[in-house]
C-alpha cells in the first residue's frame, strides 16, 4: 500500500498496482527522503515523471505543490491503472499520462510538443527506470532529455538506480551536475542539476 506523505493530498492511498514483472514503485522510506530534500525545488514546479510506475513520485509532488507534471508509461495495464488513479485523485487538470517509451517521447522536440501532453520544459523530473536494464535507459533518455530542450533553466533531477552488483550510472551528459548523492541499502538517488557551470559535489 502505498500513501501520499505530505501536502494537500496528504494520507491519501494510492489503488493497488496491476501484478508487471519488473514494476517497483519507490519505497516510503526513499520517497520522504527525495521530498525532504526537495522541499524547496515544488512550488509551482512543472514535473516530468518519465518512467511513472505507480505514479507516486509525480502525484507527491502535485500534492507538495508541483503545478503539473506529465507521466510517462510504456505498459498499458499500468497506464490505465493511472487513468484511474488520476480521476480518483481529481487531478485531471494538473496531470496528463503519455503512454510510450520515454526515450520515444522525448525524441519529439519540447517546442512542439502539443499543449495538450502539458509540455516543459520541465522543472523537476523523475528518472527511475526498471532496476534490470537502468544503465542502458539512462545512457539512451539523458542525452535526449538534455537535446529535446525540456529541461527548464536550473532544473533538478532525481535518478534512482540499484548498486547491486556495482553497477554504476553513465557519464552524465554535458550540462547535467551531480549536486550529490544518497544511499538507501542497495538504492542509489543521484540529484542533479541542469547547468552549464560546474559546482562542487557533496559528499555521500
Amino acid at each position: 500500500m502505498q500513501r501520499i506523505s505530505g501536502g494537500s493530498l496528504r494520507g491519501r492511498v494510492l489503488k493497488s498496482l496491476p501484478t508487471v514483472p519488473g514494476l517497483r514503485p519507490t519505497g516510503a522510506r526513499v520517497r520522504e527522503a527525495i521530498f525532504d530534500r526537495l522541499q524547496h525545488e515544488l512550488r509551482d514546479a512543472v514535473v516530468l515523471d518519465l518512467f511513472a510506475g505507480s505514479g507516486a513520485l509525480a502525484f507527491e509532488a502535485l500534492s507538495r505543490g508541483a503545478s503539473r507534471a506529465t507521466l510517462v508509461e510504456r505498459n498499458s495495464a499500468v497506464a490505465r491503472h493511472l487513468q484511474a488513479q488520476i480521476r480518483e485523485l481529481a487531478l485531471g487538470d494538473r496531470a496528463r499520462l503519455w503512454q510510450g517509451d520515454a526515450t520515444t517521447f522525448l525524441r519529439r522536440n519540447s517546442a512542439s510538443a502539443n499543449a495538450a501532453d502539458l509540455a516543459g520544459p520541465y522543472d523537476l523530473v523523475f528518472v527511475d527506470p526498471p532496476y534490470e536494464d537502468t544503465m542502458a535507459v539512462l545512457a539512451a533518455v539523458l542525452p535526449a532529455l538534455m537535446a529535446g530542450g525540456w529541461l527548464a533553466e536550473s532544473a533538478a533531477l532525481v535518478c534512482e538506480y540499484d548498486r547491486a552488483g556495482g553497477h554504476r550510472p553513465p557519464a552524465w551528459p554535458p550540462g547535467l551536475v551531480v549536486e550529490t548523492t544518497r544511499h538507501y541499502g542497495q538504492t542509489a538517488v543521484e540529484f542533479l542539476r541542469h547547468t552549464l557551470n560546474t559546482g562542487a559535489r557533496e559528499q555521500c
